[in-house]
């Protein structure tokens, strides 16, 4: 749980181990970005770096007394607050105010870790706004949220904001191979899944994913040559399944992705398990196919997102992909293949 420990975000970690070396931390910081990406993981690494004795550099040895406390959760000036429920309340915030009353127990400094932030409610909101005005000596705030938009201005403009990225599917993969038995296609084939997310995919049940996936790419890859109807029933089935509904059509998103890099440069397709049929769909269609298939599936998240209705859009996707430029011929009468009689 050191700086050293945090993967995919150089950035961010860069930033804070600047302001240390400068005797220049904020007290107030604010971390946005996805969930799984490291927010919550490098505020506990810089509560250990301010409280650790034996430091590296900036950053905690993890070993020490004070660090395994912050590891264990068991460090009376590093405290922690989580949601109760779907929200963090006034009660909890005012708890923090009595308890910021008094000054830290160890000799080290204080950290305040607020987990998802932006599920506190107006009061909380309020309170901690109070807070934040007038932070105690040897005190650190650290706020968690998924984006800035998502607090109050007035919280925003209080705290030094650094952005978390999400995690690059090579690094998540890397953390994958070193952590379990997989091979490079099953590790990189999860790393898709986390969409960015390590702590996603970390919890993920890899073999049922996995099986999964391995029955919808294979079915993906035959779109092109399926009987019309044959795709509407798809498209139903798609539309029922809410929970993976998601995540099938980022996973259509990255196997046209794969096809059309299959044409130029095809040691950098992610899918390389399916290689053998990415190949034959990349010999199949014109960059400029691929690209309009592209296309239908971003039309369909997009008009999901827009709350239209699942199913229609994923049949309009069904035909966008499986006949592409001939839907201009079908509008001027002439029956597409799959519709006859």
């Amino acid at each position: 749980m050191t700086f050293e420990s945090i993967i995919g975000q150089e950035r961010a970690i860069r930033l804070l181990s600047r302001m240390l070396q400068n005797g220049r931390l904020a007290h107030a910081l604010l971390f946005t970005g996805i969930d799984g990406s490291g927010r919550q993981t490098t505020a506990k690494a810089l509560a250990m770096a301010l409280n650790c004795a034996n430091p590296v550099g900036v950053s905690a040895c993890g070993v020490c007394r004070s660090c395994q406390k912050v590891i264990s959760g068991n460090h009376p000036d590093v405290i922690i607050v989580r949601p109760s429920g779907a929200f963090i309340k006034i009660d909890q915030a005012r708890a923090l105010r009595k308890h910021l009353r008094f000054a830290p127990l160890e000799r080290g400094r204080r950290v305040i870790i607020v987990n998802d932030a932006q599920t506190m409610n107006a009061e909380a909101s309020n309170a901690m706004l109070k807070i934040l005005e007038e932070p105690p000596n040897d005190t650190h705030i650290v706020l968690t949220a998924s984006q800035t938009t998502d607090l109050l201005p007035t919280i925003v403009s209080r705290c030094q904001n650094i952005h978390f990225r999400p995690i690059p599917v090579a690094e998540i993969a890397d953390v994958l191979v070193a952590q379990g038995n997989l091979n490079q296609d099953t590790a990189i084939a999860l790393a898709i899944l986390a969409k960015g997310s390590l702590g996603r995919v970390l919890s993920a049940d890899a073999k049922k994913w996995m099986a999964w996936r391995e029955q919808f790419l294979g079915r993906v890859g035959s779109v092109s040559r399926e009987p019309i109807q044959e795709l509407f029933v798809f498209a139903e089935a798609l539309a029922h399944d809410k929970a993976n509904l998601e995540d099938a059509l980022d996973m259509m998103t990255t196997w046209f992705r794969d096809v059309l890099m299959c044409k130029f440069q095809p040691e950098k397709v992610l899918n390389g398990d399916f290689m053998e049929s990415i190949q034959g769909a990349s010999r199949e269609f014109s960059v400029d196919e691929i690209l309009e298939k592209m296309a239908a599936v971003f039309a369909a998240q997009s008009a999901i997102l827009k709350r239209a209705n699942p199913r229609l859009a994923l049949e309009v996707m069904m035909l966008c992909l499986r006949l592409g430029n001939a839907r201009g011929d079908s509008l001027h009468g002439e029956a597409p293949v799959g519709l006859e009689g």
